[in-house]
């Protein structure tokens, strides 16, 4: 099942399959988050979404967020 970063529950695993900005795909992946699951840390409503793996959390804004498509990481 594919969904949207901006709509994953804290506490959730994701694995990011879709990012439409390349130069965002590209700072991601140099971070290590598209490497694996990430998970999602804290989510706020109509605000950033901050995500987490080995160690590096990221901040997302709502709208970038909404753009990337995930799935659950154990559907991988």
């Amino acid at each position: 099942m594919t969904g949207v970063l901006g709509d994953v529950d804290p506490g959730a695993s994701v694995s990011i399959e879709r990012v439409p900005d390349d130069d965002v795909r590209a700072r991601l992946l140099r971070l290590g988050l598209l490497d694996g699951p990430v998970e999602c840390r804290h989510r706020l409503r109509k605000g950033p979404v901050v995500l987490r793996r080995n160690g590096t959390e990221l901040a997302l804004g709502a709208d970038l967020a909404d753009a990337i498509e995930v799935t659950p990481a154990e559907e991988r």
